[in-house]
């Protein structure tokens, strides 16, 4: 079996592919200062040529492959491209990041396809407040996703829940609550700045340690051992609950030693590290 090494020595085995750029939201954090009209469809690779990107990814060393977007699920071919992928030899879990607004009719066909995991990006559980962070998106499209996905078997589900001071973070205690009668993984991420957003960033930012304290107000929590979970979260679990808390760190607590993936963008370039502007194009061969 080949091994993928970087110069540090890290091995990648795990790829995220961004099958298309565009979404049907407009998160505050993800589109700053743009219009909350939906982009166009653009930036989309053929089926074919991500299927054959994904296959020689695994005859180097790739197990692992994670499809994202922009919103994966507004993809017209989504379900044949999980059937496709599923399907290469070396490929051992295939999962999807999706706002799970779609999910409820497709829960089930990509199950059949061979999906195996969702992660649903969910960043209020109050209506209101949903409609504002994503700019009109519709609170109950995304509930009725998640069980959808749960009907499905498309499980442990994983919510990633983006924290920001003034603007949900009176609700982490609520997503925390979550985890405690359902297998549900609730994932805290630490809000990132985005280039020339300086100002907003420092205004809405809030640590992982302010997180955790909030979360220990509902229980106290206990930690996960490292070799039970993989990935760049912080995992910990309520006693008895049956589900995870895990928290992304990636401005308080960098974890680049130990990442393994790499990134295909949605026009076939090849990224190593979200934060560098070094691409690698894939399009002439």
């Amino acid at each position: 079996m080949a091994t993928l090494l970087d110069p540090f020595g890290r091995k990648l085995e795990y790829l995220r592919v961004s099958v298309v750029d565009s979404c049907n939201l407009r998160c505050f954090y993800c589109s700053p200062g743009e219009s909350c009209k939906p982009r166009s469809m653009r930036g989309q690779l053929g089926r074919e040529y991500i299927v054959r990107a994904v296959s020689a990814g695994a005859k180097a060393g790739i197990k692992k492959v994670r499809l994202t977007g922009g919103e994966p699920l507004v993809r017209k071919d989504i379900v044949d491209l999980v059937r496709d992928i599923a399907h290469i030899p070396g490929i051992e879990d295939l999962s999807l990041t999706t706002n799970g607004t779609l999910l409820k009719e497709l829960a089930v066909p990509l199950a059949a396809a061979g999906l195996k995991r969702v992660n649903i990006s969910l960043d209020s559980l109050d209506t209101h407040n949903f409609e504002q962070i994503t700019c009109g998106g519709q609170l109950q499209s995304t509930l009725d996703g998640i069980e959808a996905a749960f009907a499905a078997g498309l499980t442990p589900i994983k919510i990633n829940m983006v924290v920001m001071k003034g603007l949900n973070d009176h609700e982490v205690e609520n997503f925390a609550k979550m985890t405690l009668h359902r297998d549900i993984h609730v994932r805290f991420i630490e809000y990132m700045p985005m280039l020339g957003q300086d100002d907003v960033w420092q205004k809405h930012y809030l640590p992982s340690s302010e997180i955790m304290a909030l979360c220990n107000n509902v229980l106290p929590m206990e930690s996960v051992p490292e070799e039970d979970l993989t990935g760049p979260a912080l995992n910990f679990r309520f006693p008895e609950g049956v589900g995870l808390l895990g928290f992304i760190t990636p401005v308080s607590q960098h974890f680049c030693a130990n990442c393994n993936r790499l990134r295909l963008t949605s026009d076939g370039k090849i990224k190593p590290c979200l934060f560098s502007a070094e691409e690698i194009d894939l399009l002439p061969a």
